[in-house]
């Protein structure tokens, strides 16, 4: 794909974009019980930030398909706040799942920097991990299973320091006690049947403090870019912080290096601590291909000049 079919959704009105962001809060807060702390994270304001971080870029992504009339199936595939997560959405016979990566850069837009030259990365950490399950179909009546990917600033990234995460969630002391009374209940393993209500969940969380307290430093924009299934599977190639297969990148229109625990993408732009199937995004087709319509009429979006 070129750097001109990079979609930008940047044009959100204040009032849709801060109820999404709240529905994603609240999802990622009454699902923490039933979500496995696989980093070990010990803080619940940071576990929980990055479950909403996640939702907020599939939240966005949905949003602009709506807007946008791209006949996007996001109900069929979705799951309850108690279960694991299931493909995102569906479009024709294919199941999609929306890999997120999140970014680092000065502005907006950043000036010097492709979008097309950043990685599109599935993770492949061990066998089991989404990279060995690329193909997997979990709906019946599909035809097979594709990757879109985007990316959304996180942070700014001034002289090699990182400033403030876009989205800061305010738990309170007591709120924190209650979430880890049920998460040591459920071991953050998925439930068969529903545990609790959430009303009565909201309720209790509304005794200990507010219940929709978070702060929004900055307003990111979705980054949409290329898409891949099988035909494309052979462009991958492993590359992680202890792979060598990154020297093959050290490239100056991919520049990858190892450090202690990561591996870096275009000067810090984008990190990654594991393992991860990739290939560069310009080997991709892109998904503005798939709807033409786009070039003459996109609502709260834009090409990439």
């Amino acid at each position: 794909m070129q750097e001109n079919e990079v979609i930008i959704v940047d044009n959100i009105n204040s009032r849709d974009f801060n109820a999404l962001i709240a529905r994603c809060v609240r999802y990622a807060i009454i699902s923490l019980p039933f979500t496995v702390n696989r980093m070990s994270i010990p803080n619940e304001n940071q576990r929980a930030l990055n479950i909403a971080k996640g939702k907020i870029a599939e939240a966005l992504f949905r949003y602009f398909c709506e807007r946008n009339a791209i006949e996007a199936d996001f109900q069929t595939p979705s799951t309850p706040f108690w279960t694991v997560d299931n493909k995102d959405f569906l479009m024709g016979k294919d199941e999609w799942d929306i890999k997120n990566n999140f970014i680092y850069h000065k502005g907006a837009e950043p000036d010097s920097l492709k979008y097309t030259n950043l990685p599109a990365l599935i993770p492949n950490r061990r066998d089991g991990d989404q990279w060995s399950k690329r193909d997997e179909l979990l709906l019946s009546g599909t035809r097979q299973s594709q990757f879109i990917f985007t990316f959304l600033k996180n942070a700014e990234l001034i002289n090699g320091k990182r400033g403030k995460e876009f989205l800061e969630i305010l738990l309170t002391d007591e709120q924190i006690s209650f979430l880890r009374k049920l998460y040591n209940k459920y071991q953050g393993q998925p439930q068969h049947k529903k545990p609790f209500s959430e009303k009565g969940f909201w309720n209790q969380m509304r005794n200990y403090g507010e219940i929709n307290s978070y702060r929004l430093h900055f307003k990111p924009s979705l980054i949409i870019t290329g898409y891949a299934n099988r035909d494309h599977w052979e462009l991958f190639k492993n590359i992680g912080p202890q792979d060598n297969n990154f020297r093959d990148y050290l490239t100056p229109q991919w520049y990858v290096k190892a450090r202690t625990g990561s591996c870096n993408f275009m000067n810090d732009t984008l990190w990654t601590k594991i393992t991860n199937a990739a290939t560069p995004i310009s080997n991709l087709p892109s998904f503005a291909s798939l709807f033409p319509k786009l070039k003459q009429s996109m609502v709260c979006g834009k090409f990439r000049m």
